[in-house]
């Protein structure tokens, strides 16, 4: 949240490409598929590099910046516990903003081990059963 009105908006930094050494990573990657892709194996498949083209140095590295993205579900960015790192307490209720519940996989204190849909379900039911027994629904 970046302020105390509801219509404030969300800031959201996942800190891609933050540490030199994942820009560095990248680019190897990029060379690695371009190895494979360019091998005597598979030239009978390959007729040209789509992405990024034929760009080096700057120019790749500019390549990664611009379309390093998550393709994986975002999650345990608003832990529920009591330790100084939790913003959520069991109740779903955000430690010191009156009137706001987070029911979603944010509040997960560590990722699952399989698809986030099926505990991200049980935590919106919770919700939904809390909301019901606090306002008699």
């Amino acid at each position: 949240m970046t302020g105390p009105n509801p219509r404030d908006s969300v800031e959201i930094d996942a800190k891609t490409l933050a540490h030199p050494d994942d820009l560095k990573a990248l680019v190897r990657c990029v060379e690695l598929c371009r190895d494979i892709g360019n091998s005597a194996a598979l030239q009978p498949f390959v007729k040209r590099e789509v992405m990024p083209g034929h760009v080096t140095g700057a120019a790749l590295e500019q390549f990664i910046r611009d379309s390093a993205a998550t393709y994986w579900h975002e999650a345990c960015t608003a832990k529920m516990g009591r330790d100084a790192m939790s913003v959520v307490n069991s109740h779903l209720k955000m430690y010191g903003i009156d009137h706001l519940r987070i029911a979603d996989g944010s509040i997960m204190s560590r990722a699952t081990t399989g698809n986030t849909m099926a505990p991200c379900i049980v935590i919106g039911e919770r919700a939904g059963e809390l909301l019901r027994a606090e306002h008699n629904l």
